[in-house]
């Protein structure tokens, strides 16, 4: 009879022990987004407060296939990627770049009148800027690497356009994802700061 009841006893804690294994696991994943730079950036452009500033269109900016994905890429090799098990995008990568671009020339032009690409057909910009991103991403050595081709237009002087490649690297400050994706915002707001000054150089040449 013991043994009867023994045996009882280890096929009720099975049966427990099974049905906690089916219980819901939390879900590991962890989400990120670029950062803008602060309104207090020091490079932003003095202009008067009666200044109506500049009228941008930011857009359209591509990315390359590999990264139109949610996991976090890394670049362990010059043909090698790894996506990330748990880290991802909060959003659409590309939406998340352009948004973030657009927030910092605003503040670096103390632009009030940028439009993202596409704008409406009765809206015309006076300048333009064009984006292709060639890569994004951070490599084996923790640098957070973006490299572009990025076209300014005076849309009202078809020959007023500018062609430019950057290629920029911003360290990490620590293996970590989130270290990761501050060195890429911070590649981003050089980016912002090249285009910045192209804009306002041609602004300045406009006459």
């Amino acid at each position: 009879m013991k043994h009867l009841i023994a045996a009882a006893v280890l096929v009720v804690e099975l049966l427990l022990l099974g049905c906690g294994n089916l219980s819901p696991k939390p879900d590991p994943s962890r989400f990120f987004t670029l950062s803008a730079l602060p309104q207090s950036e020091p490079n932003a452009a003095k202009r008067p407060a009666a200044s109506p500033g500049i009228s941008l269109g930011v857009g359209p900016v591509t990315f390359p296939g590999y990264l139109d994905r949610q996991e976090i890429v890394v670049r362990m090799a010059p043909n090698q990627l790894i996506l990330s098990e748990n880290d991802r995008w909060a959003e659409p990568l590309d939406e998340n770049f352009a948004r973030v671009l657009s927030q910092n020339i605003a503040i670096l032009l103390r632009a009030e009148r940028i439009n993202a690409y596409p704008w409406p057909i009765d809206t015309k910009p006076v300048y333009q800027v064009e984006i292709e991103v060639l890569r994004f991403e951070t490599d084996a050595d923790q640098h957070a690497q973006l490299s572009t081709r990025w076209v300014v237009r005076n849309t009202s002087r078809k020959d007023a356009i500018e062609y430019h490649e950057t290629r920029l690297s911003r360290p990490a400050q620590s293996r970590s994802t989130d270290a990761s994706v501050a060195a890429l915002s911070e590649a981003l707001a050089d980016l912002s700061r090249e285009i910045a000054a192209a804009i306002e150089d041609m602004d300045g040449r406009k006459n």
